[in-house]
Order: C-alpha cells, then sequence, then structure tokens
C-alpha cells in the first residue's frame, strides 16, 4: 500500500467522485458559457461591448479550467489508489484559486454596482438642486 494512498470508506470515496463529476458539469458549462460568450462578442457591435465580452469569456474560461482541473484531482482520488494525497492538494489548490477569483469578481461588482448608485443619486441631487 503505498504511504501516500489515504483509506477513504467505499461511501466517502463515492461521494469524491460524485463531487469530482458535478464540479466538471459546473466547469463544462462555465467553459461552453465562454465560448457563447465569444460568439456573441464576434457578432456584437461595439468597441465597449467587445472588450466587456472578452474580459467576461476569458475570466469564465479560466474559472472553468480551474474548476475543471480540480474535479478531475478530486475524482482520481476516488477512482485511483494511488497519489491520493497529491490530488488532493491539487484539488484543493486550484478550488483555492476558483474561490479566490470568484470572491475577487463579486467584491469588484458590488464595488461597482454601489460606485452607479452612488453616481445615479449624486446626479439627481445636481439635476435637482439646479432647477
Amino acid at each position: 500500500m503505498d504511504e501516500r494512498r489515504i483509506p477513504f470508506s467505499r461511501e466517502d470515496e463515492e461521494k469524491i467522485a460524485s463531487a469530482g463529476l458535478w464540479g466538471m458539469i459546473a466547469a463544462i458549462t462555465s467553459m461552453v458559457s465562454a465560448g457563447l460568450g465569444a460568439v456573441a462578442a464576434v457578432a456584437g457591435k461595439g468597441a465597449g461591448a467587445l472588450v466587456t465580452q472578452v474580459i467576461t469569456v476569458t475570466l469564465n474560461l479560466i474559472l472553468g479550467v480551474w474548476l475543471y482541473q480540480a474535479s478531475q484531482a478530486f475524482r482520481r482520488v476516488a477512482l485511483t489508489d494511488e497519489a491520493d494525497e497529491h490530488y488532493l492538494l491539487l484539488g484543493f489548490s486550484k478550488l483555492r484559486a476558483y474561490f479566490m477569483m470568484t470572491g475577487i469578481l463579486i467584491i469588484i461588482a458590488i464595488s461597482l454596482v454601489a460606485l452607479g448608485i452612488l453616481a445615479a443619486l449624486t446626479c439627481g441631487a445636481m439635476l435637482k438642486s439646479r432647477y
């Protein structure tokens, strides 16, 4: 028995494999979404929209690849009898990157919405005081 093999119960291995499968489904969905976004960017008009689409497509693709890599690593933990520790660490490092990027994007999105609301309120107050 490999010393890096972790003795999971059959039920635990099934749960890990299932998590890997669902992660892979989410990753593939994300990458297909990125592909559809690329088609929409090419078909769309306007440079501003194109830049936004390219950024969105790139981020979706990166997140999808990280999630896919994590899912593959977790599936290897459940489906092989070797290097469980390595695959777990690889999977968790990819998930860490995925969650960090997602968290940063959520913070940026919330900040932009807050700035938009603040700008709208400021413009509204300026217009109100003018008339």
